[in-house]
């Protein structure tokens, strides 16, 4: 009998720190054929030698980026070479992350048996060790498309959870796709570069009629902000900012872009006026707001197009 295979996308950016962890559990999955195809955003560490040897001795495939193209992008020509190799899933997986060996094969079984075309795992996180990371999440039209994971923080509990539940929104953290949703939907949007891409494409996942859905048989731990930084860096701060409001642009309608707005302003500024984040945060955040405003969005997501994919890569056999 056939195995399933399952292209593994991950994007990478200097992270050479966390790469031991996911290789090993990577290297390591039982019951699936599995191809690592890792798109690297021009780290200046040593993340691409590192994969680059890895590809001698294991099946995958390194994109090597001359620059910084996002989360967004390099996740797009990920999945466009993991489906140019076809591949029967895609799992787009952060790099900071473990996980079982049999993972990648339980959300499988669990998808076929089920008839499931989006499936993430729980996700456990590290900081504190076995709380909630993801298990659950909305997304809120009048919160100007916020999205929440529910019960984020508390013990992670696999047994108490059902094995497979609907849920409104689940981040690319770690999601089992399979290759017919990208060809309905499309790819993830450019303009996001990274957070939020992954709720514009909930959105439009969910409006094309497919569902989302979670796991419990699959668990993985993700190492939280190891590789991006704190909620009020620098980075997170703008880019999470930033693409909220290109959320809400996206897709809220005209009375829960208002009622957003409204809801936004109050959270910005709540956070300053409670001593929750520090005046230099407050102004990062509304400029970014204002960046958010003023870009261009007529440009439409892009579509699925095996022969966009030009790159150079180094490709390994199993």
């Amino acid at each position: 009998m056939t195995r399933v295979s399952v292209g593994v996308v991950t994007v990478t950016f200097n992270s050479s720190s966390v790469l031991d962890d996911f290789l090993a559990s990577l290297w390591a999955q039982e019951g699936v054929n599995v191809r690592l195809y890792s798109v690297d955003n021009d780290s200046q560490d040593s993340t691409v030698d590192r994969l680059t040897e890895e590809s001698c001795h294991h099946p995958a495939t390194v994109i090597a980026n001359d620059a910084n193209f996002g989360v967004a992008v390099g996740n797009n020509q990920g999945i466009e070479a993991a489906l140019a190799d076809g591949c029967d899933w895609v799992l787009l997986l952060n790099n900071d992350t473990m996980f079982s060996p049999t993972f990648i094969a339980d959300l499988v079984r669990v998808a076929n048996h089920r008839g499931l075309d989006i499936v993430s795992p729980l996700i456990e996180a590290t900081e504190p060790p076995g709380s909630n990371w993801y298990s659950d999440g909305v997304i809120q039209p009048f919160k100007a498309m916020k999205t929440t994971h529910l019960g984020m923080g508390d013990p992670l509990l696999p047994a108490s959870h059902p094995e497979v539940v609907a849920v409104d929104y689940a981040s690319t953290c770690a999601l089992l796709v399979r290759p017919v949703v990208f060809e309905t939907v499309g790819l993830m949007d450019p303009i996001y570069f990274v957070y939020g891409d992954d709720v514009d494409f909930c959105i439009r996942a969910k409006r094309a009629g497919y569902h989302y859905t979670v796991t419990s048989s699959a668990v993985l731990t993700h190492k939280a902000s190891s590789l991006t930084g704190e909620f009020t860096g620098a980075f997170a701060s703008h880019w999470i900012t930033r693409n909220w409001v290109v959320v809400a642009r996206r897709h809220c309608s005209p009375l829960q872009l208002f009622v957003g707005s409204v809801y936004m302003a109050m959270w910005v500024v709540g956070r300053l006026v409670f001593r929750r984040e520090s005046l230099s945060v407050t102004r990062r955040r509304i400029n970014a707001v204002r960046e958010g405003w003023r870009l261009d969005l007529r440009p439409e997501p892009p579509r699925l197009s095996i022969t966009k994919v030009q790159v150079r890569t180094t490709k390994g056999e199993p």
